[in-house]
Formats: C-alpha cells, structure tokens, sequence
C-alpha cells in the first residue's frame, strides 16, 4: 500500500467534513424558519484495501465519504400568531399544495397562509392550498379535493325545511275549560281592528285557551322571518295522556285566507297551519303523533309529519314543507323516541329545546379553522357555515422525499405516493389555528456538532501535513 493513499484519506476526510459543515451552516441559517425540518449528515467508511502483514493478510481502510443527509422530521414547537390563516400541523402529515398554472402537487409543513386577491388560500410563493368543498347544510364533503377559494362572503338565504321543539308537558296540568277543540279557539278575524266592534277583544287566542306555546322564527326561500307558534292544550276529548296541539303563524303572513289590501282576514282559520295531537305512554314518552292541515291524521311517509306554510303571495303554487320534529321518529311501524324528546313528566311545562334550520341572507365577518380542518365562515346573520376542509397527505417513506427549497417537498419513487385525507383520519395530525410550527433546529446541537466537525477538519489536515513531511523525507533520502 502506498504511503500516498494515507493524502488521499486525509482528503476525504476534509470533503466530508466541509459537507458537513455545509449541513450545519444550513441548519443554523434555518433556525427560525417556519416548518423547517433539520438536516443531519452521516458517513461511511470507503471500501478498504488488503495489505501483506507478517502474519497474513488485512485490511486497510481508504478513508471517508459523506453517507447521507436525512431530515428530522420530528414535531417541533408552536409560535402563537394573531392571523387565523397561519396553521400548524399538530402530528403527521403535509399541507398539499398546487403551483399556480400547472397541476402538480407540492407538499409542505409551513403553515403561512394568506386569502389573495382571488380569495383562494395560498403560500407566500403563491401555492394554492388543497381541500374540500363542504356542503353548508349538512358539513358533509362535496367530490373530491381542490383549490381552497374562499369566495362565499355572502350566504345566500335558506328556506326552512324542519323545525324542532322538545318539550316537557307538565302531567298534572288539567285542560281548559274552553267547550271547543283547541284548533276552534283560533280566531283570525278577532282583532279588534274596529273600536266600536266591542265583540272583538284583539286576541287570536286568548291564554286562557292554552296550557303551553313555544316559537320558533322560521326563513322563506327569499330568506324573510316568520314566527311560528306551537300551542298546546290537554286533550279536548279527555283522554289520558295526551295532548291537542296547533301550529300557527300571524294570520297577516298566510295570504291563502288574509286579504293584504284591506288588511283583513278571510277567514278565521287564517294563520292555521296544523292541527295535531300527542299520545303518552304511562312513563310519559311518545306513544303516538297525528296531524294534518285541518284535522288530525296518521303519518303516512317519512320519519316525521309535515305541515304547510305559503308566506309569499307569488309562492301559492309551491308552499313550504317543513318537517315537525317533536324528539321522535316514525320508523314505518311506530314512533321511536331519541335521546332527548317530548315528554310528559309531572313538572313544569318547558321548552328544552326549539330550533329551525335555513337562515336569512348574510355576509361574512369572520372565519374559523377547527382541528379537523374546516374552514368556517361566521356570518353577519348569525349562521356559522362550514365552507372547505383542508386535506393533509402522508407518505410511507418522508426521507425519500426531495426538497425543493421555500420549505416545499416534491414526492419521489423513494417517498412512494402521497395517501391524501381529512386531518384527523388515517393517522393524520390534527390543525391548529393561529399558529406556525417552528424549526426542528436545535443551536446548541448545531453549535456542538461545529466543534466536533472543526475539530475532526483539523485533524485530517495534520494527516495530510505529516504525510508529506513524510514523502519529503523519503525524497531527502537521495541527498
């Protein structure tokens, strides 16, 4: 073996560890970069060579070279922020990008995003962000994962399709004295619109006629409010357990019986919407529902009944349907009760729960991320509206992947492909809002391994200086 082979050692040992000097400079220039993950240089010994020894043969190693520069892809700390549109992922996964006119895919840990000038959700090199499309009503996901464009400042109004009431119906209540059926004691033409008519007293219905009511605001398809009232009464024909019930409304808002030029209604059913009953069993839980526009009626289809309503004088030709949903549903046999239902318990009448959907027109204030990724939009009407998902992807090999710089990976044969899903699911991390996950950098790791690799530097350049004293030394032989 040649004396030289121990300069060519030497020189291996100082590219490598330049290399990896290299890898350090770049970790410490990247310590405060969002989502940036630390790279670590490994080495290998070179294929070494056999020499003849006294007793046989071994062998000697050729020097050094730079193995591999592998990413630390471990969870790094939060930075708290005051932009709802900077996320973190909390766990595994990438944000899935797309470069602006191409549809390849790009992926990234930084979380910096910014709405432009087209309103779609982008990085600062002007990425779009990838998700899905939500369905405002239901949340539930609308076809497969696309540019995030957050354009919904107005949500366009909603007509009611269901209105919910559970209720307690106080067992110990007695019905009134009232000698007509409680949809009877509905008068619309009793108002007291003439002072010298002293036969009208302004009531509709008067409280004495009634042991219980609940309203509910309800939305047409232009997204105008409507109030609509469910009163009840124990039963007129005094059968235990149960209960009469009629859904209403002002009788000014039925132009089916409400004459708007003279302001008048037509008929005393005006504003009448529903006429019902409710069957208790003996533990005071739905047993039976009936309703129907003038009288009681059987469910015949679906889970719940459903009544009429014609708020708007072009709309006579299509009333709204809107589902009564009293707690139970009818499953083509019987009712069955949720959870949490009317009930008929010896206490105090009450509403513990009324709601309707659909809402009126609005425009957007303010946005939310939840840890599942949906993007939400906070209206001026009230109405929270889910409007995308943010989608994260996960790779069964993150080494594999190859950096592009602007903390942005491209997949690779090495990374396999991207499995692409909701946060939360497969695996995936969860988000955090508000927040830019730092870099994987530790300084003081770095500034260590500095010394380490300045140190492991000097010492392969004496290798190479006393070698050549050496050779000299053998040249001087000749002298």
């Amino acid at each position: 073996m040649s004396i030289y082979s121990s300069l060519y050692a030497g020189v291996s040992g100082l590219t490598a560890l330049g290399n990896s000097m290299s890898v350090i400079g770049d970790n410490i220039a990247n310590v405060n970069t969002t989502g940036f993950k630390g790279s670590r240089a490994t080495f290998q010994d070179i294929l070494n060579t056999t020499v003849t020894t006294g007793n046989g043969t071994t062998q000697v190693g050729q020097g050094t070279v730079l193995s591999d520069v592998s990413s630390a892809f471990s969870q790094a700390g939060f930075e708290t922020t005051d932009s709802i549109t900077d996320i973190a992922i909390d766990g595994e996964g990438f944000f899935v990008l797309r470069p602006e006119g191409t549809t390849q895919q790009l992926f990234s840990r930084s979380g910096a995003f910014t709405v432009n000038e087209v309103n779609a959700l982008v990085n600062s090199a002007g990425m779009t962000v990838q998700g899905y499309q939500l369905d405002a009503e239901s949340g539930a996901r609308v076809g497969t994962y696309g540019d995030i464009i957050l354009d919904s400042t107005i949500a366009p109004p909603i007509k009611t399709t269901q209105v919910s009431l559970l209720t307690n119906l106080d067992s110990t209540e007695t019905k009134s004295a009232s000698t007509v059926e409680l949809s009877a004691r509905w008068d619309a033409t009793d108002i007291a619109a003439d002072a010298a008519d002293d036969t009208k007293d302004g009531k509709i219905i008067a409280e004495t006629d009634y042991s219980h009511s609940a309203t509910v605001k309800v939305y047409d398809v232009q997204g105008n409010s409507h109030d609509v009232t469910i009163y009840f009464d124990k039963a007129y024909d005094g059968l235990a357990n149960k209960w009469d019930f009629i859904v209403t409304t002002n009788p000014e808002e039925d132009p089916r019986k409400y004459d708007s030029d003279n302001g008048v209604a037509t008929d005393t059913t005006a504003g009448l919407l529903a006429v019902g009953n409710i069957q208790f069993d003996s533990e005071g839980k739905i047993s039976d529902i009936q309703m129907g526009p003038d009288a009681v009626a059987a469910i015949t289809t679906g889970e719940y009944l459903t009544f009429s309503a014609d708020f708007l004088d072009d709309d006579l030709e299509n009333p709204m349907s809107i589902e009564l949903n009293l707690g139970a549903k009818w499953n083509g046999t019987s009712w069955i009760s949720d959870t949490l239902a009317t009930t008929q318990y010896a206490s105090t009448s009450v509403n513990m729960f009324q709601s309707a959907n659909g809402f009126a027109r609005g425009e957007i204030q303010d946005m939310t991320i939840s840890k599942a990724g949906t993007i939400s939009g906070i209206y001026s009407n009230g109405k929270t509206i889910p409007l995308y998902q943010i989608c994260l992807a996960r790779f069964n090999n993150n080494q594999g992947l190859d950096k592009l710089g602007g903390s942005v990976f491209r997949e690779t044969v090495n990374s396999g492909p991207p499995a692409i899903n909701p946060p939360q699911t497969n695996g995936l991390g969860q988000l955090i809002s508000s927040s830019l996950e730092q870099s994987t950098v530790d300084i003081a790791v770095e500034f260590v391994k500095m010394i380490t690799t300045q140190r492991g530097y000097q010492a392969n350049s004496k290798t190479i200086l006393t070698t050549d004293q050496m050779i000299q030394t053998v040249v001087n032989l000749k002298r």
